[in-house]
């Protein structure tokens, strides 16, 4: 309880905080909000020196949308289902910065002796020396120690172990001519705390995995739960019978940045553990060529499960390594950010599928330039009609109950862009199987990561739900869950469910496994349905169905999940566990296509 006091405290300050950088800035200077010392200096840090000013710094400066009240009302809209979609090409014209203001700001900066060294569409990268940024910035940079062994936010350890450091930063909030700056979100690079914390948030982008020999055999199912037995107990199959097999359609995975796939192992899976043989076909998109973080068993999983699940939809994993700026500015998340804009941009896919995030509250308190970017990014999403899931975590509530087997060095929040009102977080449910492999019982799972968010308020669809208990505080996950972790005999953090990595059969838990498979089921449908969360809490659990037209009757498609703890139990009802709970495949995919139906005529 009190957590969520302080939560709700800090709620109205971060958005504002956030929302000023459109508003606060007079006819001649222009501040950049993002980039005030509250964010970038870490408190009870100590000042050392200024930074050389000969010393060089790349530095990136992340920009806005334009017309952002007519984007709001637009998207408002779309979002509940009472307006076309845009195409990528339209969202562009509309919505991004002219070519003249880039321009204009490159010459600008330019003009201080500051080299432009790249465009990346809503990111621009340049190089200059310390003394040239703070003339052109009107700011300071300056060196701190941080003397402290843990990171806090929101008075809360947040990260664990990382500390004691010395890092640089900017002591005055940047500024720049109004017409120059207008349309700046922030800059990356003129600190470097973010580049620190890099390693903590990648590590958590691991996949908990064995190997079926020589691992611990106490955690090991002695059968497995493929993904037949899954789409049996679900009813999958029931669309697999009549012809839903996701045809047109096309899946869109998140990749871990700097990494890589070797897609024999997802084509042997999708050999191996086909329910119905696989027609739809698979691209890895690499931008870059620095893969310091080897090969992605995260993004294996991720393509051999929605595969299997959506066996005619074509899988993409979009890899952005070191691509925007190069190696000098790897670890700060503009690479990770990339992906999705190149996602939405090129790809304009039926289903984005997410297992690779990062935390809240880290990119509330340090980092909230990044957190709007990727909002944005979300928001031009929904406005193309492409629907979002995202794993909500494996950490139980708000992070602070990881499995005993996995170790997290982050607490204290949820994930993000999980969090984000236009994205479906997946929760975990854990299956109980049978000594043959058959799925026998189903509960919420005790790892699955759900909370309050510290930066969104309570959302209309919240407001409006038909799930019983849906809390009306702030965003709140998850929005729906799926097979997390399951098998014959074993704990809740035990290993069942297959992986084919390094040609080897390996077992996983995870809701980044319940992210993909969900996104299969959307895309089985073989409509784009835009924003999930209008959608979802608007079907009953009795099948009734609120349209923006009128009331429907559905299916009974969601399956509440009574049992379970993150600590926080589940029960009837909207939990934090598993949100409004599971589903029925064929049913949920029944009431999405008739929601569907009715509001695009």
């Amino acid at each position: 309880p009190n957590k969520a006091v302080v939560l709700t405290l800090v709620l109205l300050f971060v958005i504002s905080a956030l929302l000023t950088v459109n508003v606060s800035a007079s006819s001649e200077v222009y501040y950049i909000y993002t980039n005030s010392p509250k964010y970038s200096i870490l408190p009870g840090s100590i000042f050392v020196q200024p930074l050389p000013q000969n010393y060089t710094l790349p530095f990136a400066i992340l920009l806005n949308f334009t017309n952002y009240q007519q984007l709001l009302s637009i998207t408002n809209k779309i979002s509940n289902h009472e307006a076309g979609y845009l195409s990528p090409s339209e969202f562009r014209n509309e919505f991004y910065p002219p070519q003249s203001y880039k321009e204009s700001l490159i010459r600008y900066l330019e003009s201080y002796g500051i080299n432009f060294t790249g465009d990346y569409g809503l990111i621009l990268t340049f190089e200059g020396t310390v003394g040239e940024i703070e003339k052109a910035f009107n700011t300071y940079i300056n060196v701190y120690y941080y003397p402290f062994k843990n990171v806090y936010w929101f008075g809360l350890i947040g990260i664990t172990d990382i500390g004691p450091f010395y890092y640089f930063s900017n002591n005055v909030t940047p500024s720049l001519p109004y017409e120059v700056g207008k349309y700046v979100i922030g800059i990356v690079g003129i600190d470097s705390f973010d580049p620190k914390v890099y390693t903590v948030i990648k590590s958590t982008w691991a996949l908990e995995m064995q190997k079926i020999k020589g691992g611990d055999a106490s955690l090991i199912s002695s059968v497995l739960v493929t993904p037949k037995a899954i789409a049996q107990y679900f009813n999958f199959t029931k669309l697999y019978e009549e012809n839903y097999l996701g045809q047109g359609t096309k899946i869109a995975i998140e990749g871990v940045p700097e990494s890589f796939v070797n897609t024999s192992d997802i084509y042997a899976f999708w050999e191996k553990f086909y329910i119905v043989p696989r027609t739809g076909g698979l691209d890895i998109i690499y931008l870059g060529n620095i893969t310091t973080s080897g090969q992605s068993a995260e993004n294996e999983l991720d393509a051999e499960w929605a595969g299997v699940f959506a066996p005619a939809s074509t899988i993409y994993i979009v890899f952005s390594n070191g691509y925007v700026g190069g190696q000098v500015l790897v670890g700060n998340l503009l690479n990770y950010y990339y992906e999705y804009y190149y996602m939405v941009n090129y790809i304009d896919p039926n289903v984005i599928s997410i297992s690779v995030t990062v935390p809240e509250s880290y990119l509330a308190a340090y980092y909230p330039a990044m957190l709007w970017m990727i909002h944005n990014i979300m928001i031009q999403a929904i406005d193309e009609g492409i629907s979002v899931l995202a794993a909500s975590g494996d950490w139980g509530f708000e992070s602070d109950h990881p499995p005993p087997n996995f170790h997290i060095g982050i607490y204290n929040t949820i994930w993000y862009p999980e969090s984000d009102p236009y994205v479906t977080s997946v929760g975990g449910i854990f299956v109980n199987a049978t000594p043959t492999g058959q799925v026998e019982a189903i509960s919420g799972w005790d790892y699955s990561t759900g909370g309050i968010s510290v930066v969104f308020p309570v959302q209309n669809f919240e407001l409006t739900s038909l799930i019983p208990f849906t809390p009306i505080i702030q965003r709140t996950y998850p929005d729906i869950a799926f097979v997390a972790a399951g098998g014959y005999n074993i704990p809740e953090f035990g290993f069942g469910l297959p992986l084919i990595y390094q040609g080897q059969l390996y077992v996983w838990y995870g809701t980044s496994g319940a992210a993909p498979m969900t996104a299969a089921m959307v895309a089985l449908t073989g409509d784009r349905l835009g924003d999930l969360n209008t959608i979802l809490y608007h079907i009953s659990y009795s099948g009734i169905i609120l349209t923006p037209k009128g009331i429907l009757i559905g299916m009974k498609a969601w399956i509440p999940i009574t049992s379970g703890n993150n600590p926080l139990p589940a029960h009837y009802g909207w939990n934090f566990v598993t949100g409004p709970g599971t589903y029925n495949a064929y049913g949920m995919a029944y009431d999405l296509r008739l929601f569907y139906n009715v509001t695009s005529d």
